[in-house]
């Protein structure tokens, strides 16, 4: 995980504790893009092209004289693959591509449950590189750290009366390697906490971003916390929908088709 890791960590401790106080007032009453993949060495905010781009893969229009031109929100977003099986609670089962690996990417993150740790656990362990396992061990710390954050016992369930969704708005994926098997995805999301015969949260995170990187093994992708490919991570240009920039950096919308 990159670069942006605390300042995701502090959002999504805001918001579990948006989420558990409004639970516990409710006790005291009565009653939680893909691209073409290019080379992993980029200088933040750069893409580097190790091959030409291939529009297919992608399901962005090719680069012409008139690109330039194109933001996030205007171009076609990227039309992201099902899992075609479930693992302990999580979607698995995506095609060898930069669009399975992009779509994979995208829904482990909205799929990985932040609050119980027990689920956490095995879900990471379903998407975790088996050379990686220090992964389900980062995975799991992250959110025993989320509830003591929160005044939560360091392990256990989600309150009850509260729920979590979240939802990748745009991505921007990169190979590490010249084979295009170890990927680096970065994902821009909004989560929001809904609280039993209250709603929604009225303000929720938007706009957060964080990334995985996931290597092609036994068949799926599957997330790494390899050194040697977390090395190789650089930030990207902030996304910004109407910006032609973040565009030209690779940033794509995504679309559950």
């Amino acid at each position: 995980m990159g670069s942006y890791d605390s300042k995701a960590r502090r959002a999504r401790l805001r918001l579990a504790a948006v989420g558990v106080s409004a639970v516990a007032a409710l006790a005291l009453v009565g009653t939680l893009a893909i691209t073409t993949l290019s080379g992993g060495e980029d200088e933040p905010g750069k893409v580097e092209a190790k091959s030409p781009p291939d529009s297919s893969a992608s399901g962005s229009p090719a680069p012409t004289a008139s690109a330039k031109e194109f933001t996030p929100a205007t171009a076609a977003r990227i039309p992201l693959l099902k899992a075609t099986s479930n693992t302990d609670g999580i979607g698995t089962g995506f095609e060898h591509s930069a669009l399975g690996a992009t779509s994979a990417a995208v829904s482990y993150w909205e799929d990985l449950d932040f609050l119980d740790d027990v689920i956490a656990e095995k879900q990471w362990s379903a998407i975790a590189a088996s050379d990686s396992p220090e992964t389900v061990d980062q995975g799991v710390s992250e959110v025993r750290k989320v509830r003591e954050g929160v005044g939560l016992p360091p392990s256990g369930g989600t309150p009850d009366g509260i729920t979590f969704s979240t939802n990748v708005k745009a991505a921007l994926t990169r190979s590490l390697e010249p084979s295009g098997d170890v990927v680096n995805v970065w994902m821009v999301f909004d989560r929001f906490a809904t609280i039993k015969d209250k709603g929604t949260d009225g303000d929720p995170l938007r706009d957060e971003t964080t990334n995985l990187i996931l290597k092609w093994q036994n068949g799926d992708w599957k997330v790494t916390t390899e050194a040697k490919y977390t090395a190789k991570v650089r930030g990207p240009r902030a996304y910004d929908p109407d910006s032609k920039f973040a565009w030209m950096d690779g940033w794509r919308e995504v679309s559950d088709g």
